[in-house]
């Protein structure tokens, strides 16, 4: 069946009116758009109530498609028949404009049972990552997690970021993109720990490219690999016992303070992640993208 393509018009109360003055304002108060005609049911006109009563209250993930055929959503459920009626109601007033968008290019539903949630999940990110809906937004692009890299040589210790994975350097991660303001935060601790002289004020305010070096001492790339791969803060420790900013300008010291707290949340939501995965994952190689998204999801079901 096609849209509903009947005007709406917004209802307005001139100065003199009454007996529509009080409906109006309870509107006004509410935000919400008052209709000359109801908004359309667009799921309810193309699909009707048998469609949706047959579909299995059992987890698993759903497709719509507009009318050309395209895959434009991809979404996972608890229960399939309780989420696809969820959007049998969809209102202009309450819901988002994408959702009515979508509700509204809906042309064809199909679904997959899973035998748990998290098995649907694992089965949404898959279906996301060949397919690239255009309606969705979370996990389409997991390759947008990074790597960081540690590397000595000559008596320095280089760090990188990035995805390019120059094998000179040792890896850890993935991590979600995030850890690119940590790397930030771990350059300026560590060039205001060994270069406090030479810091100029504006330092910490800074960020810094995706590649930096320092003089390396006592084993510094070991303790950073550690910490890297979620085995221990203890570089971290450093930095707080040591009081390393004591020297530096009040407004800088707030600044690196700021600095260690990043660091803290990335090594608990960053790099023990790496480890826990590792630990239910065991192997030499680098965690993938799409294995970092898929632990990530089945974590939060």
């Amino acid at each position: 069946m096609g849209l509903d393509v009947r005007p709406r018009r917004r209802i307005r109360s001139m100065p003199d009116e009454s007996p529509g003055t009080e409906l109006t304002e309870a509107a006004a108060e509410r935000g919400s758009q008052l209709w000359l005609f109801p908004p359309a049911k667009p799921m309810n006109e193309r699909f009707g109530a048998e469609f949706f009563r047959a579909i299995p209250r059992k987890p698993g993930v759903y497709s719509f498609r507009d009318g050309e055929g395209t895959l434009i959503y991809v979404g996972k459920a608890k229960s399939l028949r309780d989420r696809l009626n969820s959007y049998r109601y969809v209102h202009p007033d309450r819901d988002s404009r994408k959702t009515w968008r979508l509700v509204n290019e809906i042309r064809e539903i199909t679904w997959e049972e899973c035998e748990s949630h998290a098995a649907a999940l694992l089965r949404e990110n898959a279906l996301l990552r060949e397919h690239r809906p255009r309606f969705n937004r979370a996990n389409v692009w997991p390759w947008a997690a990074v790597y960081i890299g540690v590397r000595e040589e000559d008596e320095r210790v280089h760090l990188r970021v990035g995805r390019e994975l120059d094998p000179q350097f040792q890896w850890h991660g993935a991590y979600k993109s995030f850890a690119i303001q940590a790397f930030n935060a771990m350059c300026r601790l560590l060039h205001a720990r060994y270069h406090n002289d030479a810091t100029p004020l504006n330092w910490f305010s800074t960020d810094h490219a995706r590649e930096f070096s320092v003089s390396s001492a006592d084993c510094m790339a070991d303790r950073l690999s550690e910490f890297l791969s979620g085995r221990s803060s203890g570089f971290l420790t450093e930095f707080e016992s040591e009081q390393a900013n004591e020297s530096l300008p009040f407004a800088s010291q707030e600044l690196a303070l700021h600095d260690l707290v990043l660091l803290e949340q990335f090594y608990e939501k960053g790099a023990t992640r790496i480890r826990k995965i590792r630990a239910e994952q065991p192997g030499d190689e680098l965690i993938s993208p799409e294995e970092l998204v898929d632990w990530v999801a089945v974590q939060g079901a």
